[in-house]
């Protein structure tokens, strides 16, 4: 799918043009297809040959002739004129959270800065104290952002890399007869975020018998020639016998090895990691006399395991560790006692809690969105627009709530009872108190309260504030627990084993956010959730109906994190889970 670079480019050409002052409408416009695409389901080459790109709600004439002509060159005409003369620096200070477009243009134009490097000089020079708008707190707040996006440079998010990774194992299976592929690294063990991404691959074919593991590999070179030839490949870095390497238009490494079929489940189990996993497993091999690496387990110089994972573990007498797990923070441990979680999957997941119609900031009606979480199989829905507080959302009064909650019944009705929670993610004001009386509260199915203001706030007064909302009887879960953006604006200090308590000695849940961006609550969290005995909530933070696909992101933070079906709300049947409500909090 080419979607994400699309909806790139098109976010790019928004950030030039408003960087250089251009027409607002056109970059607005601009940015709402980059949204529009990147948030599409569908594989956008299979709309514009089926629908046409102008049926596509958001996408004038003008940007589908731009995107076509993507489709069918891999370049844009607009998009290479507006780069020829900018300076690509200039975009990565957009990456820093104080600063946006109009900042970046005032910073060319009156100070020369293109770059953050350029930004990080004056600032230790204090050329930006005779700017407007550029006070002391400004700066120290630039000054840490350009910090936050050096440490997160050369990182990728596992909701982009994944996809891509996808993908290309697809377009090789085409392309080639692959025995197995499976992408490796911190990708296969889900991190939030992830650097190269690896592929290990291996082809039916065996080798000669006694073959040295290093021996060219029959039909290694012909996987490699089908890797490095795919279409959305900017560059091709190496490509040999048994190993590939290529940059995506995206600007991700993918670095492809072909293995044996008697080695791929060494090779897989090496190769995912992590390294302080790998250690604990390799001493524990060597205690018992064997040697673990890349091509197998070997006793001397015999080869006893290798073709899959479950042997590898299995020569340990132990049972194959979850790749999320693999992090030694106690997995070996808890494998050798058989005391291994059964880690909650996403066929485990019954409902969506975390939703937003076209009332606040959605995309869809409550309508579109109930029938959208029917058709994607869930069992019930929370639909939880925001609060009148946060205008920026469209934050709903009370009575455009009543008016929601009246469609939602309606909507209930038209969809044969499919049941739709009447919710609301309400904020959490500065003094903790909650942006709708009780007396509103007490009227919804399920009330999320989240912080979306002052992340300013000591960690103290910011403790107090989410523990005053956790204290209110009304309140369900607390939502996107510290407010970080990955990559973009750390969390806001908070003094998580105090909230975690009071969750437990309230009834109260904490909220997973599945969106790729936040992963809030992370996973060393959701393990200290778990031992609490508080329930965990996922919610894909749904603006449209493409968006319930953004929950395998959570379940795998989720995994991350130890937590099986029973810690999880959204596994609970509808009648489990509004009996769940009731008691919860009593």
């Amino acid at each position: 799918m080419k979607n994400i670079e699309i909806a790139r480019i098109f976010e790019t050409m928004a950030d030039i043009m408003e960087i250089q002052g251009e027409n607002l409408f056109r970059v607005s416009s601009y940015r709402k297809v980059a949204r529009v695409v990147g948030d599409m389901a569908e594989d956008i080459e299979k709309v514009a040959a089926e629908d046409g790109l102008t049926s596509v709600d958001g996408i004038g004439k003008s940007s589908a002739q731009k995107i076509e002509q993507y489709l069918t060159t891999g370049k844009i005409d607009a998009y290479e004129k507006l780069l020829k003369d900018f300076p690509a620096g200039a975009l990565e200070m957009l990456r820093i959270p104080e600063v946006g477009p109009k900042t970046v243009g005032k910073l060319m134009v009156e100070k020369d800065i293109t770059s953050l490097d350029d930004l990080e000089k004056a600032i230790e020079k204090g050329e930006l104290d005779d700017m407007a708008g550029m006070g002391e707190k400004t700066v120290e707040k630039i000054r840490k952002g350009i910090r936050q996006v050096r440490a997160s440079q050369g990182r990728t998010l596992l909701g982009e890399a994944l996809p891509v990774a996808q993908d290309i194992i697809a377009s090789l299976r085409r392309k080639v007869d692959l025995k197995a592929a499976e992408p490796a690294g911190s990708l296969r063990r889900r991190k939030e975020t992830v650097g190269d991404i690896d592929i290990l691959a291996t082809v039916q074919r065996r080798g000669a018998e006694g073959a040295h593991p290093e021996d060219e590999i029959p039909g290694g070179r012909e996987v490699v020639d089908a890797f490095t030839s795919l279409d959305n490949i900017a560059e091709v870095l190496a490509a040999g016998a048994t190993k590939g390497s290529i940059r995506t238009r995206e600007g991700l490494q993918v670095d492809l090895r072909v293995v044996r079929p008697e080695s791929f489940g060494a090779a897989l189990q090496y190769f995912t990691g992590s390294k302080a996993h790998n250690i604990k497993i390799r001493g524990i091999a060597l205690d018992r006399g064997l040697k673990i690496n890349e091509y197998g387990v070997f006793e001397g110089g015999r080869r006893v395991a290798g073709a899959t994972e479950e042997e590898v573990y299995a020569t340990l007498d132990l049972p194959r560790i979850p790749p999320e797990l693999r992090e030694d923070r106690g997995e070996v441990e808890a494998a050798a006692a058989g005391n291994l979680p059964e880690l909650v999957g996403l066929a485990d997941i019954r409902a969506e809690l975390h939703a937003h119609t076209s009332y606040s900031d959605g995309s869809f009606s409550v309508l579109e969105m109930a029938r959208a979480a029917k058709d994607f199989g869930y069992c019930y829905l929370a639909l939880t627009d925001h609060s009148k507080n946060l205008g920026v959302a469209n934050g709903l009064t009370e009575e455009e709530l009543r008016r929601r909650n009246e469609e939602i019944e309606r909507a209930v009705e038209e969809l044969d009872g499919f049941p739709v929670l009447k919710g609301t993610e309400v904020d959490i004001l500065k003094d903790g108190s909650l942006d709708y009386d009780d007396a509103v509260l007490a009227a919804l199915d399920w009330v999320m309260a989240s912080v979306h203001d002052h992340f300013n706030m000591s960690e103290k007064d910011m403790t107090d504030r989410i523990l005053r909302a956790v204290r209110n009887p009304h309140v369900h879960v607390i939502g996107h627990l510290t407010g970080r953006i990955i990559g973009r604006r750390e969390g806001y200090p908070v003094d998580v084993p105090a909230v975690v308590e009071a969750c437990a000695e309230t009834g109260t849940s904490l909220e997973l956010n599945a969106h790729p961006e936040r992963l809030d609550i992370k996973d060393t969290v959701c393990r200290e959730a778990k031992a609490a005995g508080v329930k965990v909530a996922l919610g894909s933070d749904a603006h449209h109906g493409a968006h319930y696909g953004l929950m395998q992101y959570g379940v795998a933070t989720a995994r991350r994190g130890w937590l099986e079906k029973d810690d999880v709300l959204n596994c609970m049947t509808h009648k489990v889970f509004l009996k769940f409500l009731g008691s919860a909090k009593g």
